[in-house]
């Protein structure tokens, strides 16, 4: 069976980076719903990149896959080789492709590959060359896990860092934890594939779910000995609990964002609120605005949401519409930038689905003589920071001497060059003289700036151009996230840099795409939630949207723009040094989180519908609640699964084959979900999942815990700190910090790993300039023209 090629619009062609190469993508046992992104976004993004991509899977389809078309997005464009996974011939198959490969990913449980003899040891010793990355199960303290996305997180808590509409955990519509492990699985590749391009060799990756989970939600996960504000705000509490959406007249809700200067302001001016004496983030967090918001839903409720679109288009704040996911697709702005494309379905006919999220583009060299600079290759010195286990790593493994200028602020953008970092490149990231705008959000900040080198340079300041320069010709990347314009008003667009070093791998992770009709609006995670379906999928049916405080589509869009990077290096590397241009957008990793909805003609195909209480998508795949007020979660994969659980729970009526995912809008309940929550409430949790385990059903307590209790089941987890999921290190007036870790661990020999801990605003600018050509006089100068921080004077020696 072949997945439909890609329509003109769409196609790679030759001068895509990874044009040429074979990749050979491995699923086992995976179930689209329970963890479909980590074993399908690797291939898609690859596929993306230019390589071909063939898919090996189960003919037989999970029960909780019934009636969902996610692979018809995920997996167009890719040959599609269905095999008996129990069969004599699936580990065969697998072998022989990747016999000829240059990339193996393998999805599954332990006994579908490595008892069948094509684990990643066993396929490298057939094919030295290959890449092989491999998507475990996951393990922590308490045990191993299937990938059911639901389970893992049951067990870490995840389920009651969610506000919803009732009390208790709810069920977590967003898989980050599979997206997660899914862009960690590419970046893997593709490090290794840079790697391979210098050294002819292959080597192999891992990662997991659990791994997953952590990667994509840095911000919410964190502990320090002495707490500040921001980090009580996220790491204690659960951070801002009011929504800013609104439903209007017609049933459809808009999202409010007011993040530009002035805009708050602006927005009381509008609908004629009284000003606020201290300011839109005294309102948030004193609860001033929850009196606020009522009159301003009442507001709402009075006109259709096209009256507000219309309204308060172009006003200093943004309202956006909420929409369900795949609604976007058809957007004017989504369709000109490419992110939807259209192409033939054998059973759709004519689809809309998620397009390219990330392009990187070759530009031809203008100055076949010219060089980066050489300065400042030494190895930094050692610090306390965290290293991967294994020991110290192999000279020239991944990244190393690569060097990364991050020019990026807020969370999404400093994502893309910690990865980088933790790859074992050399990351200088710049700062204004009075710090990154997240300096303040504590949390925020210290999820993208771990393995850094800090220098402080205010941009608009006599002789900061002559700095840049000076990094441009050093580097081998430069990243930003600056919205559309402000780069070139500042002195970092392309142009600019490409002038000083034509080979750089310049990288711009815009917001709405660098064209377009909102290419120039700002943007962040809330917004896009909106726009993408997020918020909309996760409040459920006939209710209005949830927001989750988690900053999962700026972290994943950091991952993406990593990826991104990373084939653009690798591009560089096997071009003979050709400069390369690479382009992602916030947007894009928003639709690519919802990425397997799409439109068939007038009709949205969505996926599994969250219903109203927010407890699941179907008798088979929820969350239940016992008779002692505990809750649990059940994840039915396939008929021999649901025939135990028949056999353990006493519910007449129940069907004899599990019952599809609900996928109608209405979220009605299935009868069988009724009859099971009956029974369930007939004993304890404890009960109901000790006999559901012993009879072989997939099920996991809830984990009810605040914040605090959330991160430490994950940071305090030994098999986690064993696996190098935590880092922890000094943070100066924080004390100790745990954070989550780097999601990937490498072989045959260790990962370098991040050389640094959080640097001091500016920590390193007399060091790096130095190491550049900046003597003392020129340093000194820079200072007093206010481009660069005055340094301080040695102290006086005595006797």
């Amino acid at each position: 069976m072949t997945a439909p090629a890609p329509s003109a619009t769409d196609a790679t062609g030759p001068g895509e980076p990874l044009a040429g190469l074979r990749v050979v993508e491995v699923a086992f046992g995976i179930s689209a719903v329970g963890a479909g992104l980590a074993a399908s976004l690797p291939g898609a993004l690859l596929r993306d990149f230019g390589a071909k991509v063939r898919r090996v899977c189960s003919a037989r389809r999970s029960a909780l896959d019934a009636g969902v078309e996610f692979g018809r997005v995920w997996d167009r464009g890719k040959e599609i080789v269905e095999v008996d996974e129990t069969g004599d011939d699936a580990p065969a198959t697998v072998a022989t492709l990747a016999h000829a490969a240059d990339v193996v990913f393998l999805a599954g449980p332990e006994e579908s590959i490595e008892r069948r003899g094509i684990g990643c040891a066993d396929l490298l010793r057939a094919n030295p060359r290959l890449v092989a990355v491999r998507i475990r199960p996951s393990v922590t303290a308490l045990g191993d896990l299937p990938d059911l996305e639901l389970l893992l997180a049951a067990r870490v808590g995840l389920l009651t860092q969610i506000r919803g509409h009732r009390t208790g955990p709810k069920f977590a519509d967003l898989t980050v934890a599979a997206a997660g492990a899914g862009l960690a699985a590419t970046a893997g590749a593709l490090a290794l594939l840079y790697e391979r391009a210098a050294t002819g060799r292959g080597g192999w990756a891992e990662t997991s779910l659990a791994d997953g989970l952590q990667a994509i939600l840095p911000m919410i996960i964190g502990r320090v000995e002495n707490m500040s504000p921001s980090t009580t705000l996220l790491w204690k509490e659960q951070g801002p609990s009011e929504s800013l959406a609104y439903r209007c007249a017609d049933g459809e809700y808009v999202q409010l964002w007011f993040g530009a200067k002035g805009a708050y302001e602006a927005f009381l001016e509008r609908m004629g609120d009284p000003p606020s004496p201290k300011g839109y983030n005294d309102d948030m967090f004193t609860g001033a605005m929850a009196e606020r918001s009522a009159r301003w839903a009442a507001r709402f409720a009075t006109q259709d949401r096209a009256h507000w679109l219309a309204e308060l288009a172009g006003a200093p704040f943004r309202c956006e519409p909420v929409l369900r996911p795949g609604e976007a697709l058809l957007d004017d702005h989504v369709r000109q930038t490419g992110l939807s494309v259209e192409y033939d379905d054998p059973r759709y006919g004519r689809v809309t689905a998620l397009g390219r999220i990330g392009v990187v583009t070759p530009v031809p060299d203008p100055a076949p003589n010219s060089a980066p600079n050489p300065a400042l290759t030494a190895e930094p010195p050692t610090t306390t920071a965290p290293r991967g286990p294994g020991g110290p790593a192999t000279p020239g493994r991944l990244l190393t001497g690569v060097r990364v200028l991050d020019l990026s602020a807020y969370l999404a953008g400093p994502i893309t060059p910690l990865v980088l970092a933790e790859l074992g490149a050399d990351v200088v990231k710049v700062e204004p003289r009075s710090g990154d705008v997240h300096r303040s959000m504590e949390p925020m900040f210290a999820a993208g700036q771990r393995g850094k080198r800090a220098v402080a340079v205010d941009l608009k300041a006599p002789g900061a151009a002559r700095v840049l320069d000076a990094l441009f010709r050093w580097s081998d990347v430069v990243h930003h996230n600056s919205r559309v314009g402000l780069a070139e008003r500042l002195g970092y667009g392309e142009p600019t840099v490409r002038a000083a070093n034509p080979r750089v791998v310049y990288s711009h992770a815009s917001g709405f795409g660098a064209t377009g009709p909102r290419a120039k609006l700002a943007a962040n995670d809330h917004l896009m939630q909106a726009l993408s379906g997020v918020e909309a999928a996760q409040g459920g049916a006939r209710r209005p949207p949830t927001f989750l405080v988690w900053g999962a589509i700026d972290v994943a869009s950091g991952w993406v723009s990593a990826c991104a990077v990373l084939a653009g290096l690798y591009a560089r590397r096997v071009a003979g040094g050709a400069g390369q241009s690479v382009a992602t957008s916030l947007l894009g990793t928003a639709l690519l989180l919802k990425s397997g909805a799409f439109v068939a003609g007038d009709t949205l195909v969505a996926g599994p519908v969250l219903d109203d209480e927010q407890t699941g998508y179907g008798a088979a795949y929820r969350i239940y609640q016992a008779g002692d007020g505990a809750w649990f979660a059940l994840a039915v994969p396939d008929a021999v699964a649901w025939d135990r659980l028949r056999a353990v729970v006493d519910a007449p009526g129940l069907p004899e084959a599990p019952p599809p995912p609900r996928t109608d809008r209405s979220g009605a309940h299935q009868p069988a979900e009724d009859l099971l929550s009956a029974a369930f409430r007939t004993d304890d949790a404890d009960s109901w999942v000790t006999r559901l385990r012993a009879a072989g059903v997939p099920v996991e307590p809830v984990a009810e815990v605040d914040r605090t209790g959330f991160v430490a089941r994950l940071v305090d987890d030994p098999v986690s700190r064993q696996l190098g999921r935590v880092a922890s290190y000094d943070w100066g007036a924080r004390g100790r910090l745990d954070q989550p870790g780097f999601p990937l661990r490498f072989g045959p020999e260790p990962a370098p790993g991040a050389r640094r801990a959080i640097p001091g605003l500016g920590e390193h600018t007399a060091e790096v300039l130095a190491a550049l050509g900046f003597d003392d006089r020129a340093r000194a100068s820079l200072a007093a023209d206010g481009a660069i921080p005055a340094e301080p004077q040695p102290a006086t020696a005595t006797v």
